[in-house]
């Protein structure tokens, strides 16, 4: 299992081990960059771009909700959602928080017992006409508080004990799009600024593409690299990734030059990078790129020391770069088919540290804008009185929950189950999404150990293991998740086996959930 919320490093006491998980986190964030600096390019004002080739998600949406376009903003380092979204009225939150504690006079407030810390002012008015919705308590189970370890869940829709190092994207790219590389569309549907991410990882490549160099000499192509001229060693296939990522990304200078020509901003933002970012995301809707998701950042969210400063700094940049943007967007009539959502790889610590600042711990909200939400709060308020083994709150809404809703809310992508790897329940901020019913929820021992038969024609077996005496539910769902059966079933300690008709089902491929428990679904198919 790969449950650390003790983890030695995770807290800025640790000392030196908190620097080296420092140091590694660094050293990963500069290999995954490689690829951007070898290939030499960046957008006006140093911004390195990468170009995502089209991937089984992004391939599938092409005929899903067509313009539609998401645009992800990751708040790297771990936001502190506490003296986010201010629970101002909680005496817990004081208590823990003698200093950094935000009171009702510092805070927007923006419903009775909450408040936006006051450097998101900018956005208050989205929030108050419903073009703003805040998830909160979002996480997932047995959190991992490794900045890299977590962010890699977030990227591969994992469980954090399944380590995967690929991304949901790439990983439906293969089964769906398995000639990719050799057969790349004229301009990039997926676009990354700044940073890094295995997010279009798939099995046998890295698809994420670079694409650098001047804006003005976009359209000049590049060199090429033999990406099989590489030694046989862990470092050459990394060198292979790097050098198909070069390859393929100069295919697209052109396409991007060409959406840039000419396309200014109709808002001013404000100086620094991330705001940088949105621009140029901006100008390349409005030029006509074509793109469907656009992945930027803003890094500093680490907020061990003086904390109280640096949040309000990297706040206020994540409030007036949106706020610009979004405001840019509806000059031209855009704002209808964009949709912007925040995600950071984990929370703070509700307790303040020694240095005025806070560790990493496991829930934060997470923000979506756009013009065509459901907006205010949704989740579950943090609960103050269940706190976990640390002191910490527990997750309400499982991240997962999130995609699924944009993937099926928002780009009407009917196999979203099988892009996520599993059914999860849809939250309602897209209006038409409807949640699952959940189950009881089950502790985290009890779990489908083994599905078969797959391919089946008549019936399945279904073998779980549980810890403890429990009535529970099997559910089916189909791959646009809908529930299609549910099965009472008697859960003993140890092993046990349930054997259900999937005789009335229709040839395809289905999923099968214990209702309430944490781990991942199993698929299976069904043959006619």
């Amino acid at each position: 299992m790969c449950r650390n919320d003790n983890r030695h490093g995770a807290r800025l006491e640790d000392g030196a081990a908190h620097t080296a998980d420092h140091e590694s986190w660094t050293r990963r964030q500069f290999l995954s960059g490689l690829g951007l600096a070898s290939a030499g390019v960046m957008l006006h004002g140093g911004l390195p771009m990468r170009a995502m080739g089209q991937n089984s998600l992004l391939n599938a949406l092409a005929g899903q909700a067509a313009g539609r376009t998401l645009v992800l903003i990751q708040l790297a380092g771990g936001n502190d959602g506490l003296n986010t979204i201010v629970p101002f009225r909680e005496d817990e939150y004081h208590r823990q928080r003698p200093r950094l504690g935000l009171r009702e006079a510092d805070v927007i407030p923006v419903s009775a017992d909450l408040g936006f810390h006051p450097a998101l002012a900018p956005l208050s008015t989205r929030f108050a006409d419903g073009n703003m919705a805040v998830i909160q308590g979002v996480g997932y189970p047995q959190p991992d508080l490794s900045h890299f370890r977590s962010t890699d869940i977030w990227v591969s829709a994992s469980n954090s004990d399944v380590y995967d190092r690929t991304g949901w994207g790439g990983r439906a790219l293969e089964s769906l799009h398995p000639e990719y590389i050799g057969n790349l569309p004229s301009s990039p549907v997926g676009v990354q600024l700044g940073g890094a991410s295995m997010m279009f990882r798939g099995r046998d490549a890295n698809l994420g593409m670079t694409v650098s160099g001047a804006v003005q000499d976009l359209g000049d192509g590049g060199p090429t690299f033999d990406p099989l001229a590489v030694p046989a060693t862990p470092y050459g296939l990394e060198m292979a990734f790097m050098r198909e990522v070069a390859n393929s990304s100069f295919r697209y200078s052109e396409a991007v030059a060409a959406a840039l020509d000419g396309t200014p901003n109709r808002a001013n933002y404000p100086d620094g990078e991330f705001s940088e970012q949105l621009a140029a995301v901006a100008r390349m809707i409005r030029g006509g790129l074509g793109t469907r998701i656009y992945h930027v950042s803003l890094d500093g969210f680490d907020t061990h020391s003086e904390q109280e400063n640096d949040h309000h700094v990297l706040l206020a940049q994540l409030a007036g770069g949106v706020e610009a943007f979004l405001t840019d967007l509806e000059a031209g009539g855009l704002d209808e088919d964009v949709l912007v959502m925040t995600f950071s790889e984990f929370g703070r610590t509700m307790r303040e540290n020694g240095s005025r600042g806070t560790d990493h711990a496991t829930v934060a909200p997470q923000f979506i804008f756009g013009s065509n939400l459901e907006g205010g709060f949704h989740g579950t308020a943090p609960d103050f009185t269940n706190l976990d083994d640390n002191g910490d709150l527990r997750y309400s809404v499982d991240f997962r929950e999130v995609y699924a809703t944009v993937l099926a809310g928002w780009f009407e992508l009917p196999a979203w189950p099988e892009v996520l790897g599993g059914v999860f329940d849809r939250l309602g901020f897209l209006g038409s999404s409807v949640s699952a019913a959940r189950g009881p929820e089950l502790p985290g021992a009890v779990r489908i150990e083994a599905l078969f038969p797959s391919p089946a024609t008549s019936h399945v077996t279904i073998e779980t293991q549980s810890d403890r005496l429990l009535a529970g539910r099997l559910a089916i769902y189909d791959v646009r998740g809908a529930r299609v059966g549910l099965h009472p079933v008697t859960l003993r300690p140890g092993s046990n086996s349930a054997t259900i008709s999937v005789s009335r089902l229709a040839a395809g491929t289905y999923y099968a959930r214990l209702e309430g428990s944490t781990a991942r679904a199993r698929p299976f198919t069904v043959v006619r």
